[in-house]
């Protein structure tokens, strides 16, 4: 409607949502367990969250695939870092393999597996490297546990070494969710026609407004985002509107 009435939209390369919330428990998506590709190697620095995943898995090799790798020590784990996570019995919601009631997930998409040794843990999270696999657990291990990570620099207390079994993955794969773009405004709100003209008596707010992310992803880590520009560019449209700005 904004276009109609002469408003234009933000240039192209808009911050895109790419996202896996859906093969295993969100309340997990960012926990710092060991992360590897289908060839089974590492890629990254696992203490980053899961809004940067598609900076590394834009590859046609990876098309946004990866794994999160943990054993049966995770919620001590989660708990002593201070992250989320789902105990041994919630977790199964997102487990094709178990016999439960799977409630608040879309069964289609759920990817999560249990297993009691790594080599089956890799066939079923479709892993296809598995010997690469296997050592890349190895020397992740090695290095969480002389508490230093030469690879990618994580923090020792936030290294997970998976050792315990049985052992669990979540086969995630980031994928487009949404591109969050809108109109070009002033620092009015005011929408602004194609010759940066603002357009008298139009405004645009939160995400019909553009040029308010300016990133390649949007930043999960910066809780309250999203309502927070909308409540805040509504306050401020009104307060232009009562001309008290």
């Amino acid at each position: 409607m904004i276009a109609w009435a002469g408003g234009r939209m933000e240039n192209v390369g808009h911050t895109k949502m790419a996202h896996d919330m859906d093969s295993g428990p969100a309340s997990m998506m960012d926990s710092p367990y060991l992360r590897v590709k289908l060839n089974g190697k590492r890629f990254c620095d696992e203490s980053v969250g899961m809004e940067l995943m598609n900076c590394y898995l834009t590859s046609k090799e990876d098309q946004g695939h990866y794994c999160q790798i943990f054993d049966s020590q995770y919620v001590e784990q989660a708990k002593q870092m201070g992250y989320g996570y789902e105990d041994f019995e919630s977790i199964k919601k997102w487990m094709p393999e178990e016999e439960v009631e799977h409630t608040g997930v879309v069964p289609g998409l759920i990817a999560t597996f249990k297993a009691d040794t790594l080599e089956e843990l890799a066939e079923k999270l479709k892993i296809k490297d598995i010997p690469t696999f296997i050592a890349t657990v190895q020397r992740y291990n090695d290095m969480a546990a002389k508490g230093q990570d030469l690879e990618f620099g994580v923090p020792k207390e936030r290294l997970c070494p998976v050792v315990k079994p049985p052992f669990y993955g979540i086969h995630r794969r980031i994928r487009f969710t949404v591109s969050c773009s809108g109109m070009v405004v002033n620092e009015r709100l005011q929408v602004l026609d194609t010759e940066d003209k603002p357009i008298e008596g139009l405004y645009a707010a939160g995400n019909v407004a553009g040029n308010f992310y300016g990133s390649t992803d949007y930043p999960l880590d910066v809780f309250g985002l999203n309502l927070g520009h909308n409540y805040t560019q509504g306050y401020v449209i009104a307060k232009e509107l009562m001309g008290e700005l």
